[in-house]
């Protein structure tokens, strides 16, 4: 009996053992450990920032010239018809305005013939021929006169001839007796410059009528210089 006794209560001390040791187990596992910390993490290192990359280049490939077309012949132009001209109306035409005429000069004539008549033109401003070669005795007529006249130059006839003054409009004509250069001008239109040399036989007064007229004309008068360097003695 005692025997039994003593098992049970050992079996009751056993238990009671396993009880206690399994709460404690129980609070050890209840009571939460705390928790782990976090290992801080290692400051990062800023690596400073790459330079930007250049920028790409695209390379361009020339453009290659067109070829050019292959020409084709054109056709030939046919002709065009000529505008047929209207009509005008002759109210409406300007006639044409004559050219200036060139002053002629004549060829010496032939001493020892009988007398002639030698025809001077007053043509718009200059008279036609400038320069007449006469023989004593011959005439020197001037016509179209209509607003021109003819009046000798002082200092510029030979000695002993017997000057001239023609009026306005006059188709005068004077007979020359006196070897020698006669100068002569139209009135009205000295400043045109128109003027004229009379040749009489052989000129011994041509260097003399040179000299009177670089001294002492003066102004559109000092043209006749020009036509005194053109004379030819025969």
């Amino acid at each position: 009996m005692r025997d039994h006794t003593s098992i049970l209560f050992s079996t009751i001390v056993f238990i009671f053992m396993l009880t206690a040791c399994g709460e404690d187990n129980s609070s050890s596992q209840k009571t939460a450990a705390p928790p782990a910390a976090t290992p801080a993490k290692p400051a990062e290192t800023v690596s400073p920032a790459a330079p930007p990359a250049p920028p790409i280049v695209e390379e361009i490939a020339p453009v290659a010239a067109p070829e050019s077309p292959e020409t084709t012949p054109e056709p030939a132009a046919m002709p065009t018809p000529e505008p047929v001209p209207a009509a005008k109306t002759p109210a409406m035409e300007t006639p044409p305005a004559a050219a200036p005429a060139t002053p002629e000069t004549t060829t010496p004539a032939p001493a020892g013939g009988p007398a002639q008549t030698h025809t001077i033109n007053a043509e718009a401003r200059v008279f036609n021929p400038d320069i007449v070669y006469i023989q004593p005795d011959d005439t020197v007529a001037w016509i179209n006169m209509t607003s021109h006249n003819s009046i000798s130059i002082d200092g510029l006839i030979p000695t002993g001839a017997t000057p001239w003054r023609g009026q306005l409009g006059e188709n005068m004509k004077i007979t020359l007796t006196v070897e020698g250069i006669y100068g002569y001008v139209c009135e009205p239109h000295i400043g045109f410059g128109m003027m004229g040399v009379i040749v009489v036989g052989k000129p011994a007064n041509l260097g003399e009528v040179k000299a009177n007229a670089d001294k002492n004309l003066q102004g559109p008068f000092r043209r006749i210089l020009v036509k005194l360097n053109k004379v030819v003695v025969p």
